[in-house]
């Protein structure tokens, strides 16, 4: 089994493996339309991960945050290390990234797509595929509220 991890804000608690929002707006790695779990290879990772989309909210009004720590058969894994992706890979916009790894996203031969943390390259995200027969078999194994430490987020006025 593969152990990853997810932050998800409080609001959702009871969606931990919910994969409409990025079928909704997409991400770096899925176009509007397609859905993805995305999940971490580490807590510290989920967290940096989680922070990135936040730059401009002071530190009081920051969500909530709930650390699911799930197991996911290891068996269903394809990696994508930073030589096997295009030089735009990590580009500010998505309009690009989004179809990269489209071949899988159309027919996912894989349960776990591993890219490069683009926050953090020399970690891993795993991407979870809900349309892949073994997403049933993910299990949340742990939940815990995950505090912000307030010097990770020393902004003028926060």
């Amino acid at each position: 089994m593969l152990t990853v991890y997810r932050t998800v804000k409080a609001k959702y608690i009871h969606e931990p493996l919910a994969t409409e929002g990025a079928r909704l707006f997409g991400g770096r790695w899925n176009p509007k339309g397609y859905p993805l779990l995305y999940t971490t290879s580490s807590p510290a990772l989920a967290l940096v991960e989680s922070l990135v989309h936040q730059p401009r909210v002071k530190y009081d009004k920051l969500p909530k945050l709930i650390l699911f720590t799930l197991e996911v058969p290891d068996d269903s894994l394809t990696t994508w290390s930073l030589d096997d992706l295009p030089a735009y890979w990590n580009e500010e916009s998505y309009e690009r990234t989004q179809w990269i790894l489209g071949d899988w996203l159309n027919e996912p031969t894989t349960l776990v797509a591993a890219v490069p943390s683009v926050v953090v390259p020399m970690s891993y995200n795993y991407l979870l595929h809900p349309a892949h027969i073994a997403f049933g078999q993910i299990r949340v194994v742990h939940q815990e509220p995950f505090p912000i430490e307030r010097r990770l987020w020393q902004q003028e006025g926060s």
